[in-house]
């Protein structure tokens, strides 16, 4: 029988410290990893994002003055640019062109109407006729008057002669020369006499009244007459187009000896001391406008301030025509239909939070915005109140210096935090 290798083995007592302090350190190596490990994990297991800080647009939140604005667009129009009409049909000369400067009441354009020349003639033939007819009237008059006035002397001569005859007749019957009938005779013819003289007299008061009512009738007819070519002869002289105001020729309207209708735009005249904004402004914004609302205005580097002066009642395509005028031009270098913006001005609210306004709001309507915490950014509820063309009040949800992401939240609308990396 072979011996085996018992001989040979030694027993080796096992050394309890050692195996504590080697199981302590793995208990604690394994502490440590899973202490580093748990958070990464954690983040890989509910889809954290990391977001580099250079891609975010943040800003602070502030406290200070709001002014409630609206910025819009619009274009530079004269307060009076009025348009010159022909007054009469007929061939236009144009006497001005574009960009001359011309004086009230200067000629710059004339009106050729031989229609009106023909009317005057006829109408200046017509008056001659009334005259003549007037005086072809007194004429008559006169001798109608004379007719009456010689039966008025006849019946006074024959009231005369009956008078004497009378006081004959009744020496006679009382001297019983003639009888009681030829005395009674000649009392008829007194009486007959008598009548008739006073209707002479009627007839002649009446007929002055007639003769001055028909030459009241031809005088009046002269003078409408005249009247009537009067208004021709000042058409005549309206045919001279004169400038209604101190300015520039805008535009013609019309080409050279042009025919033309009544009452037809021949051109534009543009008075340049006073200029007015015509400004759109969004439908949102229609209750909010006002008569005297203050308004900044900008143009080719220019900074103008006015006031609104008047408002469309009606909407446009989603736009309010707004009328801005447009205080102290004098130094300022304007042309007719300029490109020109302009700030409205609504309210003004002292010392609110704020913060610029950004694509952010249009994510979550203006409830929600990511505040950044260290390097964390966390989703929180908000609550908008007034905005101005750069900053937008924040009413609850932030406290002053809170920096607050206002760029697009389209790449992590679905997360309620995610990490920066700065």
């Amino acid at each position: 029988m072979i011996d085996g290798t018992q001989s040979q083995d030694e027993l080796i007592t096992p050394n309890k410290s050692k195996h504590t302090i080697k199981y302590v350190l793995v208990a604690l190596l394994m502490t440590v990893i899973s202490v580093v490990s748990i958070p990464a994990i954690s983040q890989w297991y509910a889809g954290v994002k990391t977001v580099p800080y250079a891609q975010l647009l943040t800003a602070k939140v502030i406290r200070q003055d709001l002014i409630r604005d609206v910025s819009v667009s619009g274009r530079l129009v004269a307060a009076n640019a009025p348009q010159v009409y022909s007054p009469e049909p007929g061939q236009v000369t144009l006497l001005v062109k574009p960009g001359d400067t011309v004086e009230a009441g200067a000629s710059i354009a004339r009106i050729d109407s031989p229609e009106l020349d023909a009317l005057i003639a006829q109408q200046t033939s017509l008056l001659t006729q009334l005259k003549l007819d007037a005086d072809r009237g007194l004429l008559a008059d006169d001798e109608a008057q004379l007719d009456l006035e010689r039966s008025l002397d006849e019946a006074a001569v024959r009231l005369s002669a009956a008078k004497r005859e009378k006081t004959r007749s009744q020496e006679s019957f009382e001297k019983q020369v003639i009888s009681q009938l030829d005395y009674a005779r000649s009392q008829d013819t007194l009486l007959e006499a008598e009548l008739m003289h006073q209707h002479a007299e009627k007839r002649v008061e009446l007929a002055k009244k007639r003769l001055t009512f028909e030459a009241q009738t031809r005088g009046f007819a002269v003078i409408r007459q005249n009247q009537i070519l009067e208004e021709l002869k000042r058409r005549k002289r309206a045919l001279d187009v004169q400038s209604p105001v101190d300015g520039v020729v805008g535009n013609w309207l019309v080409q050279q000896k042009e025919e033309v209708a009544d009452a037809q735009a021949l051109m534009t005249i543009v008075d340049l001391t006073e200029y007015e904004a015509e400004l759109q402004v969004p439908e949102f914004y229609a209750d909010d406008l006002g008569i005297g609302l203050k308004v900044a205005l900008t143009l080719a580097g220019q900074s103008l301030n006015g006031e609104i002066s008047a408002v469309s009642p009606e909407i446009k395509q989603n736009q309010v025509v707004v009328r801005v005028k447009v205080l102290h031009t004098q130094a300022a270098k304007l042309r007719q239909n300029q490109r020109i913006n302009g700030r409205i001005e609504f309210e003004k609210k002292p010392q609110v939070l704020q913060v610029k306004r950004g694509p952010f709001l249009t994510t979550y309507g203006g409830k929600k915005a990511f505040i950044i915490t260290e390097n964390m950014a966390n989703l929180h509820e908000i609550k908008t109140g007034a905005s101005s063309v750069e900053y937008i009040e924040l009413v609850a949800g932030v406290k002053e210096g809170d920096e607050v992401i206002i760029s697009d939240y389209e790449a992590f609308s679905h997360s309620q935090t995610f990490n920066i990396d700065r």
